[in-house]
């Protein structure tokens, strides 16, 4: 009898305790994983020893669904990958534009058959990231800026004839927002 008792009492409670509930579902961020930001510099045999380019404008806004509130963003991974003929030893610099002011996002160092496997700022050292760079990436992407990125490098080897060499850059971001 003292159970039906106190189970009747939890049932006549329950209504009248105050629980909080999300009511307005503005206020929960959800992660939003971007597509990755990428960049591929070809490298010719008139290049000689130094290879360089700028990438179209990227519109970062065209990343994630418009109809999000951004409430902040996070790097969590850049990757180097080249692809071709051993090139020797190389170093290069990735930079960002925003705004007008271009920033060096990250550098790397090594020799170009390491690259051969992509290279990520998580596992390799031979990637340096450059916080005013990705303090610039992610305002640019939490501000839904256009951005070009730049990549430029020597290596130790020039490229032979009709050779099909490039280096590509992948940058990996994920912000958060709601609607």
């Amino acid at each position: 009898m003292n159970r039906k008792f106190i189970a009747l009492m939890i049932i006549a409670v329950l209504p009248l305790m105050a629980f909080d509930c999300i009511t307005d579902f503005s206020s929960v961020n959800v992660s939003l994983n971007l597509a990755p930001i990428t960049a591929t510099v070809p490298l010719n045999q008139s290049s000689g020893t130094t290879y360089g380019g700028v990438t179209p404008p990227i519109d970062l806004s065209t990343f994630f669904d418009q109809s999000y509130t951004l409430t902040g963003a996070t790097l969590y991974d850049l990757t180097v990958q080249t692809k071709g003929e051993d090139l020797g030893t190389g170093s290069g610099t990735v930079t960002i534009t925003a705004n007008g002011t271009t920033t060096t996002l990250f550098t790397y160092n090594g020799a170009w058959t390491a690259f051969n496997t992509p290279q990520s700022l998580i596992t390799s050292s031979l990637i340096t990231r450059n916080p005013s760079g990705v303090n610039a990436l992610i305002n640019a992407v939490t501000g839904r800026q256009k951005v070009t990125l730049g990549v430029s490098g020597t290596i130790t080897k020039a490229p032979s004839v009709n050779n099909t060499d490039f280096i590509a850059v992948s940058i990996y971001v994920q912000a958060s927002g709601h609607k």
